[in-house]
């Protein structure tokens, strides 16, 4: 790509790529403010709901590097127009689901067709643009990326509050159809390898059965409870993949968890801590997004304006941390950004259902800068620990980090958050009407109306109420708040531990000297 023209058409087609990428992360976006809805919609508890993210990203994380292999063999034009048929139809399937089952299986293969578009884009970037510009574009496509999850909270909110949740899915697979065009027209081919490296399918199987088991085990250890034998027969089989992925590592020739790398210190401390943060942000996006939307006068579109913040927050401090951490130990730069959560989890902690718009927005900034601020600190040591033989190993097993990190988020978050809020609610009704001595079917109606909307309650429970001098629009709101505070704040102990914990690790991290760093490599250059 010498020339100028040459160098328009690389941009051209890498715009065409860019749309589609952009479609891609803000669908991921739209979740979090459609959430509740669908909860709602489909009559399912919270915690539940956290099935919604984990198979989309057990789909993504798992699939995403046997797709990007097939790319290499049979072509990634191909495989990225397929993985975009694929992501509008799930689109289109979700939007329609006549129930929670169907609208799962739809979550997962839109994450299919995520596992086909990403890998081939990163892939591109590299077959498009020289060295001396492959980082202009990487940068671009990182904060496509980020605006794309800004962006997407904010309007998937708006759509959601005024034209109901299938909006966001209908229009994410119209718009994946229109970025189709381009694709299809402006993108070349890329001729597939000759020879490539046998992939490990058993590890990647073995993966997908650790990620599956353990990522879940929340959701149906309080939906079953700890001693149901369906959540020890998911312990036992999360646990054995994990035993048989290990063995099997250490004797296939490439394997999708790379032991060697993993067995690193250097890399494996920072990686934790990247978990841990991705952990904590996903915690807090999730557990929001319920609070907001369900706390008196709560919408959609205003969980969209906090993730707006909390997304554009890093976005501004990532490239600052990205200039500073060339200048100053890496190490530094995670401390304070542990630091600034640590803080920001304090805050977190005083929020209620009194708690102004704007204040929970300054909250989510602070969350916002830190996680922007420990990126690429963060990456700049991890990725430093890997031999330069094995990086394309190192940055897989990384990014397997980062994709993790969300749904493990969302999977604890909304089990405390769910929980607590059962609880809680159940506890301030009991209180409120302990007097009336209600049968157990009659709490249980007023705790169901408490989460709905509606909040419709039978004829003759409303007359019981009501001669009791009791208000049943009362019991239920105060019923809620009482859910609500408590639940918010057990999730924010929860996310004080993961900070503490990052922390503590943070300041084992090795010292390093940035400025050796540079001369080392002026020394290469030279």
């Amino acid at each position: 790509m010498d020339s100028r023209t040459d160098t328009r058409s690389a941009w051209a087609v890498y715009a065409a790529l860019l749309f589609g990428t952009f479609i891609t992360i803000e669908a991921a976006a739209f979740q979090a403010p459609a959430l509740p809805s669908v909860t709602r919609h489909f009559g399912i508890p919270v915690n539940m709901s956290a099935l919604i993210l984990i198979l989309y990203s057990l789909a993504l994380t798992v699939f995403a590097p046997i797709m990007g292999r097939l790319g290499d063999q049979y072509g990634r034009k191909r495989v990225i127009t397929i993985g975009m048929l694929v992501f509008a139809v799930s689109e289109f399937a979700a939007a329609w689901a006549p129930n929670f089952g169907f609208f799962l299986g739809a979550r997962f293969v839109q994450g299919l067709g995520a596992a086909c578009i990403l890998p081939g884009v990163f892939a591109y970037a590299a077959h498009l643009f020289p060295d001396n510009k492959r980082g202009l574009a990487l940068g671009i496509l990182a904060f496509t990326m980020t605006f794309g999850a800004a962006s997407g909270g904010l309007l998937g909110g708006l759509l959601i509050d005024r034209l109901g949740w299938p909006s966001v899915y209908w229009i994410s697979g119209a718009l994946t159809l229109v970025g189709l065009v381009p694709v299809r027209m402006l993108v070349p081919e890329i001729a597939p390898a000759k020879h490539q490296a046998a992939f490990d399918y058993t590890g990647a199987m073995l993966l997908f059965a650790v990620i599956a088991s353990l990522l879940s085990l929340p959701t149906w250890a309080t939906n079953f409870g700890k001693e149901s034998p369906i959540t020890w027969a998911i312990v036992v089989v999360g646990i054995s993949a994990l035993v048989v992925l290990w063995r099997h590592s250490k004797r296939a020739p490439n394997p999708v968890i790379d032991l060697g790398i993993l067995s690193r210190g250097a890399f494996a401390t920072p990686s934790a801590i990247y978990w841990l943060h991705m952990i904590f942000s996903s915690g807090v996006v999730y557990s929001l997004a319920f609070f907001i939307n369900s706390r008196p006068g709560g919408t959609a579109a205003q969980f969209g304006f906090v993730t707006l913040f909390l997304y554009g927050s890093g976005l501004i401090s990532s490239p600052i941390a990205g200039k500073l951490v060339d200048r100053i130990e890496p190490r530094v730069l995670v401390i304070i950004a542990m630091l600034a959560s640590l803080g920001g989890t304090l805050l977190f902690l005083n929020i209620d259902v009194t708690t102004p718009l704007w204040m929970v927005i300054a909250v989510a900034c602070i969350m916002g800068l830190s996680i922007g601020c420990n990126t690429p600190a963060i990456m700049k040591l991890a990725l430093g620990a890997v031999p330069a033989k094995n990086m394309g190993a190192g940055s897989g097993l990384f990014s397997m980090f980062r994709d993790l990190g969300s749904p493990t988020g969302s999977s604890l978050s909304l089990a405390v958050f769910g929980a607590s809020l059962a609880y809680a609610t159940q506890d301030a009704i009991m209180r409120q009407t302990a007097a009336l001595g209600l049968d157990t079917a009659s709490l249980e109606a007023l705790a169901r109306a408490t989460g709905s909307r509606a909040r419709e309650l039978p004829a003759e429970l409303t007359t019981r109420l009501g001669e009791a001098g009791l208000s049943a629009n009362t019991v239920l709101a105060e019923a809620n708040i009482a859910g609500l505070n408590t639940a918010l704040t057990n999730v924010g102990y929860m996310l004080l531990g993961l900070i503490g914990l990052a922390l503590v690790l943070s300041l084992r991290l090795a010292r390093t000297r940035a400025a050796a760093v540079t001369g080392d490599a002026q020394a290469r250059v030279g």
